[in-house]
């Protein structure tokens, strides 16, 4: 054998181990992807496989959602609403152990626990998805195994499963370049088959919401309209629930008309009532991938403007300019704001002065603003654009109980912040180094697991203190 020959026999014998473990690894890469993605969804029919981007339909008269009345849990005790902050996988399984760890304080006012007096929950990004799960699993939630689930679905890398499954089934990524179909409508696919319930609507939530005998909190999914920069609610309460807080608080500036019709219309917030469709037939794993479609990185969702289908009540409530566009454009809602407080103060508006109201606030958000910068620290434009949405997360609270004040009665509310922190230097960098993405290690589970119970623990005596002087009211 020649020393060519020679070398070509060794180069071929060291190739062997290369290749079979390369062939083991995508081998493995394949199954785990096929595995983790049936075909089909027994509930819906669907394929889970191929992305679906439905039209929303218009608004038929007698089609406007019905009206609901807001009232407490128990008689005598005050109305809870509670709201979730955005922040990628990060703030969806910190919620989700935050309200674990709700579920195990008694409420003062009777038996059940102070979770189960929730009567609304409004989610921002991925805490609304959080918001979904919890509200579409709300008759599980005494089952043992319950926390551990909401946790475990908080936690799936959805990246992944997004994504990857481009890699094994190609169709799916030719979708993208060759139809209107967005990653944000990919997105929507997985975040459905998370939720766990099927291709489920707001119609089929609404039934949930008005059970009898145990309803679910009523879902509010936010997101911000690229058009026009307001706020978009995604839920089954009437527009009529979300007044603008403008008129109530009164306008200490002189400005232009058009500045005014500006001011006047970013106050205001826009549902699916307002741009004359129905709301009925959207799926809520549609809403929620809205609610969490990041600028630039997603697709915003694209939907039809209706402007003869607007009921009259409400057509003062959307800008001419508005109803002359074809499409509404609707993103994260973190980006009006961050954490799904403002939508709740609308909707208080709407009650008696004098209803109690108990507001908790569950925040994993990063905000920027507290961050020390060391080192002459450069930030590459992924990192400026990433931390752009957790800048003035702090900002709207300063306005919030003054608005608040000029339409309820400051005594007769409440309000309560669990806030995502470490209570050591190390454990709070390490929180605040977790990415906003929508997938989490190991590491940053057990991190945000504790923290979540300190964090609760630490609130304990107040959320009980909060309530008990409501109780007295």
């Amino acid at each position: 054998m020649n020393k060519h020959a020679n070398e070509c026999f060794l180069y071929g014998v060291m190739r062997q181990p290369l290749k079979i473990i390369l062939s083991c690894v995508l081998f493995l890469l394949v199954s785990l992807a096929l595995a983790d993605a049936p075909r089909y969804s027994p509930a819906s029919g669907a394929s889970r496989m191929v992305a679906r981007r439905e039209a929303n339909a218009p608004l038929q008269p007698g089609q406007e959602r019905a009206d609901v009345r807001l009232h407490p849990a128990r008689k005598g005790a005050p109305l809870v609403l509670m709201s979730i902050s955005g922040g990628g996988s990060r703030a969806a399984y910190y919620a989700a152990c935050a309200m674990e760890q709700l579920a195990q304080i008694s409420s003062p006012a009777g038996n059940g626990s102070l979770l189960d007096e929730v009567r609304v929950i409004s989610g921002i990004s991925a805490g609304s998805l959080a918001a979904a799960w919890f509200t579409l699993h709300y008759r599980e939630r005494h089952d043992p195994e319950f926390f551990a689930r909401f946790k475990a679905a908080m936690a799936t890398n959805l990246q992944w499963r997004t994504y990857g499954h481009m890699v094994v089934f190609p169709p799916l990524a030719l979708e993208l370049v060759a139809t209107p179909i967005t990653r944000t409508d990919l997105l929507a696919n997985e975040m459905e088959h998370l939720l766990g319930m099927g291709a489920v609507t707001f119609d089929d939530l609404r039934a949930l919401e008005s059970d009898p005998e145990d309803p679910a909190p009523i879902l509010v999914i936010n997101g911000t309209v690229l058009n026009s920069g307001q706020r978009f609610v995604m839920t089954n309460l009437p527009a009529e629930r979300f007044p603008s807080q403008l008129p109530l608080i009164g306008q200490r500036v002189e400005l232009s008309p058009t500045d005014a019709a500006i001011l006047r219309r970013l106050v205001q917030p826009l549902t699916f009532e307002d741009i004359g469709s129905d709301i009925g037939s959207l799926r809520v794993a549609r809403a929620v991938a809205a609610s969490a479609a990041y600028p630039i990185a997603l697709a915003p969702l694209r939907l039809n403007i209706y402007p003869d289908n607007i009921p009259d009540k409400l057509r003062d409530r959307t800008d001419e300019a508005l109803k002359e566009s074809k499409y509404l454009y609707v993103a994260d809602g973190g980006v009006y704001e961050n954490q799904g407080i403002d939508p709740l103060l609308s909707l208080v508006r709407t009650l008696p002065r004098n209803q109690t109201v108990f507001l908790i606030v569950i925040d994993g958000s990063q905000r920027m603003e507290t961050v020390r910068v060391t080192g002459h620290k450069i930030w590459d434009p992924f990192s400026v654009i990433r931390k752009l949405y957790d800048i003035g997360t702090l900002r709207p609270l300063a306005f919030y109980e003054s608005a608040l004040k000029e339409f309820h009665d400051p005594a007769a509310f409440q309000g309560v912040f669990i806030r995502m922190e470490g209570y050591e230097p190390g454990m709070d960098e390490f929180l605040q180094s977790i990415p906003t993405l929508f997938k989490l290690s190991q590491r940053h589970r057990a991190a945000l697991d504790r923290a979540a119970a300190e964090n609760v623990a630490r609130m304990r005596k107040t959320l009980e203190k909060s309530y008990r002087r409501l109780l007295r009211r």
